[in-house]
């Protein structure tokens, strides 16, 4: 299967939003629209459709006379309320059809992040796997999962590498409620990338997860990056009030595999 072209200004949209969201800018001037093409060898036709699309997403501000500025407030992707019966099951159902090779378990203290997802304090306990998962003997994704420590301590290697996380929560009493998800984009780095048999610097499909129980307790945040060429996600959507409409709503999602 050959892989797809991305469009250079989308490559170009991933490095640049990367790079905010890591703070490489800092709260200064982003370069002017003349450098970066220079850098990205792109017209500035190409670059002013980068800076729309991060003006748009919130990440950053244009100021008259002054540059492009990091917002110091980003506006975070709207992420998606899924059903159970759906997107959950559907994840299971695919979890049960790849392979898994479990690269750690540790436990680790929590980061801001991982504190705020799973609603505890930074620096509480908590338990890190990671693993890589194949389908058809080729690589698919790489996968962070955290979980509370009275959830994870308990999990065994031989259970991670036959079972996915999901069943074994549900196992263990864990009556699974919903989840939060967020996409976006990402390029493999030095260690994702040859384990997922990329080269460093490819695009790749980040996903953010939190799943809740059906208390409410965040049971799960997951940290996913997988190869686009071997996953999609889908959405059915209908019209909201009849055919003419012009306003969309999502009726199910569904994660897939690709050959």
């Amino acid at each position: 299967m050959s892989e797809a072209v991305v469009p250079l200004y989308h490559q170009i949209y991933v490095v640049l939003r990367q790079q905010i969201v890591e703070g490489r800018f800092g709260q200064g001037p982003l370069p002017g629209e003349i450098d970066l093409a220079k850098q990205f060898h792109a017209s500035r036709v190409t670059m002013r459709r980068v800076f729309d699309r991060l003006v748009q997403e919130g990440l950053v501000r244009r100021h008259r006379g002054l540059g492009t500025f990091v917002n110091p407030h980003p506006v975070k992707p709207a992420a998606t309320e899924e059903r159970t019966t759906s997107l959950l099951g559907n994840i299971i159902d695919m979890g049960e059809k790849t392979a898994v090779k479990v690269i750690s378990i540790d436990e680790v203290h929590a980061t801001p992040d991982v504190a705020e997802a799973l609603k505890i304090e930074p620096g509480d306990p908590v338990v890190k796997v990671v693993r890589v998962r194949h389908y058809r003997d080729r690589p698919l994704s790489h996968i962070t999962v955290y979980l509370p420590v009275d959830l994870g301590r308990p999990l065994q290697r031989k259970d991670l590498e036959g079972t996915p996380i999901l069943r074994l929560l549900e196992a263990a009493g864990v009556e699974l409620g919903r989840a939060s998800q967020v996409l976006t984009a990402r390029l493999a780095d030095v260690v994702v990338a040859p384990l997922l048999d990329v080269p460093v610097g490819g695009a790749l499909l980040a996903v953010r997860r939190v799943v809740l129980d059906k208390a409410g307790r965040p049971v799960q945040l997951l940290l996913g990056q997988y190869r686009p060429d071997r996953y999609e996600y889908r959405m059915d959507l209908s019209p909201m009030g009849g055919d003419s409409a012009n306003v969309w709503v999502e009726n199910e999602t569904r994660t897939g595999l690709r050959d």
